[in-house]
């Protein structure tokens, strides 16, 4: 592959200053101490209970100073990409200051699990005790976020002669969630949903619905059944059943020439399904589409494992999660070798240790993150470095990582949000991590109308706003008031704006904005996968699982699609590009992308029970939260919070991602 040769990335590299490995480390005087305030969790929000038992499990990540950061970010900014020996060449400590820690780390009885010497950080798990006695902190049991955990309390102190410039960890409540919507009452045994297949009234089955025959079935494709005679939408149909790989081959607008490219796709997660290669293939051979031919997960941990150390993780549930990225992902690319590394749990400072194994292992040409939190404020500079190195190691050795914007809108009433009083949603808009990193591409939602013909009849932003319809034969309607569905977007409270944005996003001048780019995520118009679903109790499996499809959306499904689309442009131009937002922002307004700005004009409908002339959908409807708050994402002409610069528009954009 050919990568970037700029005249600026090589005056960079030939004039500016480059700190020798060997005059990495400064000697200190004896007794010198270095306090890590970037390390410090703040109590903001924290309900701190009791000291944490001596035992309790904790995972760290203890950084040391990389060299060369000016150079590092002239190079990120330029769009450089280098070898990942040449990476280490420049920006790596020393083997040295990297044994230092690692002795410090075992002196105070932590184990250590990884040392990422690229990216000058060594990943331990240890305990509350050896985290009290090695920095001087006093760890308590706390929780937000609506989780339960523990929290390093007081400023780490440590001796300046160990090196170390941050600990990343030192709080437990930081864990993501998957960003999926499961259109509910659409288990079934085969790919078709039949007359008596539950036809779906919400994502979170908000809405009491059972099918009937006729044209109260869900539609295969769009228009295939439309219930009422008066439409409130001027674009209308049933909601879809469920696409099937072909489907969003389509509406990828990929072609034969460009899907026999076989880049190689990375996916994270936390857990692992075992049975996903042949769970997968069950699925293609009864889509009649070509089998995934290769497949290598890397888990750190079973889900039995996982369960019984982080229930709150519930990894069983996650492998639902690991279906769509797997099964849409191999949808859009079928020839590409997929590579899943599954974290030992939910936690950041597992997902970001798996996060530089992955990029550090160099094996992906993209990877793709369908998970975050409800809000990325509170995020210590230590643990938002444990994101940030790996992804920005990422941009400089030509891998290019993707990760969902989110499902609950500006999570102003989302699950999680505990910002407000009693811990309760604050009413205010918020974006997650890592999202909102700059050096990653943040990816938003659309709902896509996909004819049978295979044209796109409808085409529009995420954003779900419920009404009820008075009669089948009358456009009069009823707001319904649920938490929002739909995409996430927003402004980052810890990462500036970044060069690339400036001038084009139009939320903020001085802050990260999300999303960069959309892909189909309403599960109204969702995706079918096959999954494995456990009879549980709490979260707990209670009996064997069994493989069913079901039909899912959300932006942890726009994500792995928009990697794989972007994956096969770079093998179709043969060009190594590490950060693919820069060049998505470059195409702003050319052909190489689809501008979505239509606001209520595109309706599905939902034959309910529970509301007798049933539920119409704006699918781009500026919806009101549960709380009685208008959101702030909207679509609109150019880049929008709701979008980013819009879809990826086929051949057109395949052609001109380079």
């Amino acid at each position: 592959m050919k990568r970037r040769s700029l005249a600026a990335v090589t005056a960079v590299l030939t004039t500016a200053s480059v700190v020798p490995a060997a005059a990495a480390l400064a000697a200190t005087p004896n007794g010198a101490k270095t306090t890590l305030s970037n390390s410090s969790v703040s109590t903001s929000g924290l309900r701190l209970g009791a000291n944490a038992p001596g035992a309790t499990a904790m995972s760290l990540t203890l950084q040391l100073p990389q060299r060369n950061a000016a150079l590092m970010a002239r190079m990120t900014a330029a769009g450089a990409v280098v070898s990942t020996a040449r990476y280490r060449a420049l920006f790596a400590p020393t083997a040295a200051q990297l044994a230092h820690v690692t002795s410090f780390a075992k002196s105070h009885g932590m184990v250590v699990d990884q040392v990422d010497a690229a990216g000058g950080q060594v990943m331990v798990h240890t305990t509350a005790s050896h985290v009290s006695s090695a920095f001087g902190v006093t760890v308590r049991r706390a929780s937000a976020h609506g989780v339960s955990g523990v929290a390093a309390i007081g400023t780490p102190v440590v001796d300046r002669s160990i090196g170390l410039s941050g600990v990343a960890g030192l709080s437990t409540l930081r864990r993501a969630k998957v960003d999926n919507a499961h259109l509910a009452g659409s288990s079934r045994k085969t790919i078709n949903r039949t007359p008596s297949s539950k036809v779906s009234g919400g994502p979170r089955g908000r809405i009491s619905a059972t099918a009937t025959d006729g044209s109260t079935d869900c539609a295969t494709h769009w228009g295939d059944h439309l219930q009422p005679s008066a439409q409130v939408y001027a674009k209308e149909s049933n909601l879809i059943c469920g696409y099937v790989p072909q489907d969003l081959a389509k509406i990828q607008g990929m072609t034969t020439a460009v899907q026999t490219n076989a880049p190689s796709i990375g996916l994270l997660l936390w857990g692992n399904d075992p049975n996903m290669l042949s769970e997968t293939n069950t699925y293609m051979a009864a889509a009649k589409y070509p089998a995934l031919k290769s497949y290598t997960a890397y888990p750190a941990a079973t889900n039995a494992q996982i369960l019984a150390t982080q229930p709150g993780c519930d990894p069983y549930g996650a492998g639902s999660e690991q279906s769509i990225d797997v099964q849409s992902s191999h949808s859009v690319s079928p020839n590409s070798p997929i590579y899943y590394y599954g974290a030992k749990s939910c936690q950041d400072a597992d997902l970001t240790s798996e996060l530089s194994k992955m990029v550090n292992d160099h094996k992906v040409s993209t990877i793709s993150m369908s998970f975050g939190e409800a809000y990325d404020q509170g995020l210590t500079a230590a643990d938002k470095a444990a994101w940030d190195r790996p992804l920005q190691q990422a941009n400089l050795t030509g891998i290019s990582t993707f990760a969902s914007s989110g499902d609950s809108g500006d999570n102003s009433d989302a699950a999680g949000n505990d910002l407000g009083a009693g811990g309760n949603p604050d009413n205010k808009p918020h974006i997650g991590y890592p999202a909102s990193s700059t050096y990653t591409t943040a990816v938003g939602g659309s709902s896509v109308g996909l004819s049978a013909a295979g044209s796109l009849v409808a085409d529009v932003g995420w954003e779900d706003a419920y009404y009820q319809q008075k009669s089948l034969s009358s456009t009069a309607k009823t707001r319904i008031n649920f938490p929002v569905d739909g995409a996430g977007g927003g402004v980052s409270q810890v990462s500036t704006i970044p060069t690339w944005q400036k001038g084009k996003v139009t939320t903020s001048t001085t802050m990260r904005a999300v999303p960069d780019v959309a892909g189909l995520a309403n599960p109204y118009t969702g995706f079918t996968v096959r999954d494995t679903a456990y009879p549980e109790s709490n979260g707990v499996p209670t009996g064997p699982g069994v493989q069913e499809y079901d039909t899912y959306g959300g932006t942890s499904l726009a994500s792995p699609m928009v990697a794989a689309t972007v994956a096969l442009a770079k093998a179709y131009n043969k060009v190594s590009i590490g950060n693919a937002a820069p060049r998505l922002y470059a195409l702003l307004g050319t052909s190489a992308l689809r501008d979505l700005n239509g606001v209520n004009t595109a309706g599905a409908f939902v034959p309910s029970t529970k509301y007798p002339a049933g539920v119409i959908i704006s699918l781009d409807g500026h919806p009101i939260n549960s709380l009685g708050r208008q959101e702030n994402l909207v679509t609109a002409k150019g880049w929008d919070n709701v979008t980013g610069v819009g879809e990826l528009n086929g051949l057109n954009f395949i052609k001109a991602f380079k």
